[in-house]
């Protein structure tokens, strides 16, 4: 049911006249860092396996690696509102393309391919949602939520373009040339995104521990005092427990559908879809958490991909089935990445937006590490992701549930879109 009355028209427009080149910004940001290589990892799964001796378990060991780099994005959040997102992006686009070109050079020492994932994660993550979705939700305020999915929706262009584009590098030059093609779009875009961001927008704050007071400041949670809130906790776990799935699938997706027979541009064609999915279901999203309960939403978004789950178990190769499954975990997938941010935004504030939403990311980023691991190990047990998958479908309902508890706490008496209050500005 609707939660408020449908933003103001005229304070909505404004909003996207003011903010509209951050927008932009983190629109590009977004669509070439940490989020886009969540998409294409999968790729790489077979032709490296198999160049180098691996087993995909082995190879999915690397999930520990990000676990351990999605550990640390609290403290990234928290240098983000210390001393503003520019040098966080700045220092994580540049090591997110180094690293890229350390994969590209591998040896096929484990350990090594272990750490240059680790490395790839912890600077992506200052490409990631923790600097951009900050960038967006401090501009907007009234239709934050689609603001958040028209930025970070911009990755399913890059993600259903680069597949394509990764499969004509490799034809030509390998997967190493692929590695190479990430780490210049990275740190390229993360570059590009800065020159278009407007110097004024979060810099670094003169005394972070005393800002300048506003006229109207908006509630805001600290670490601390969010970690008392069953709101953080459900938001935390729910989010580590869909991206269990979620990030099993991804890893392994161009494998699972290549094992039931697809060709090499068909396998592309799939994962476009699935990209093509996400911007459907981040639209989607991000328009009904402006004027429908969030939590409900995120229920109701989080446990559709169980669905998929079922349907892309089994032996069944139709091109049908497996579209549909893929397009739904795709649709929860958009859903989520925008899901994160605007709860955080809503019952906590933006005063340590960083540090919360790195938390939330840490969840992430560790569901996703653990959901690689599973999801590579039920292979080398069983031959087959069946079992793996209906794990999936199990977590996605679970997780879904979790979100409805994030209702338990109230939401900030004026962080609702009815344009109340004004924007903390701490660390912006």
């Amino acid at each position: 049911m609707p939660h408020g009355k449908p933003p103001d028209a005229t304070g909505a427009f404004a909003e996207w006249r003011r903010g509209w080149r951050s927008l932009g910004a983190a629109a590009i940001g977004s669509a070439t860092g940490l989020i886009l290589f969540s998409y294409i990892v999968s790729i790489f799964v077979r032709p490296q396996t198999e160049d180098l001796g691996w087993t995909r378990g082995e190879a999915s060991l690397s999930s520990f690696a990000t676990l351990f780099a999605g550990l640390l994005a609290p403290m990234v959040g928290k240098l983000s509102d210390r001393w503003g997102v520019r040098p966080m992006i700045l220092l994580g686009g540049i090591g997110y393309g180094a690293a890229a070109v350390g994969l590209s050079l591998q040896n096929g020492n484990l350990w090594l391919y272990y750490g240059l994932m680790f490395l790839l994660v912890f600077f992506g993550l200052g490409t990631s949602s923790i600097t951009w979705a900050r960038v967006v939700s401090t501009e907007f305020r009234r239709t934050r939520g689609l603001a958040l999915s028209v930025a970070l929706s911009s990755v399913t262009l890059t993600a259903a373009l680069m597949p394509i584009a990764i499969a004509l590098v490799m034809e030509s030059m390998g997967w190493r040339g692929a590695w190479l093609l990430i780490g210049a779009v990275g740190c390229g875009g993360s570059l590009i995104a800065l020159i278009a961001l407007p110097k004024k927008v979060c810099r670094a704050p003169a005394n972070p521990v005393e800002p300048a007071p506003l006229a109207e400041p908006q509630q805001s949670s600290k670490l601390g005092a969010a970690l008392r809130k069953p709101a953080f906790w459900c938001l935390v776990l729910g989010m580590g427990i869909i991206n269990i799935p979620s990030g099993g699938i991804m890893s392994s997706m161009a494998a699972l559908v290549a094992d039931k027979g697809f060709g090499g541009q068909s396998v592309a064609q799939v994962l476009s879809a699935f990209a093509i999915s996400v911007f459907i279901g981040r639209v989607i999203s991000g328009v009904c958490l402006d004027r429908f309960s969030p939590p409900v939403v995120a229920f109701i978004a989080m446990g559709i991909p169980a669905i998929g789950c079922a349907m892309l178990a089994g032996e069944s190769a139709a091109v049908m089935v497996v579209l549909v499954g893929i397009v739904l975990a795709g649709m929860s997938q958009g859903a989520e990445s925008d899901v994160g941010p605007f709860l955080v935004g809503r019952y906590f504030g933006l005063g340590s937006f960083g540090a919360i939403m790195g938390a939330v990311n840490a969840a992430v980023v560790g569901g996703t590490g653990v959901g690689g691991i599973v999801f590579g190990q039920l292979f080398d047990r069983y031959q087959s992701y069946d079992v793996a998958l209906w794990v999936g479908a199990g977590c996605f309902l679970f997780g879904a549930c979790l979100f409805l508890g994030v209702g338990l706490s109230p939401p900030l008496r004026d962080s609702a879109p009815d344009g109340s209050g004004a924007a903390n500005q701490i660390g912006v």
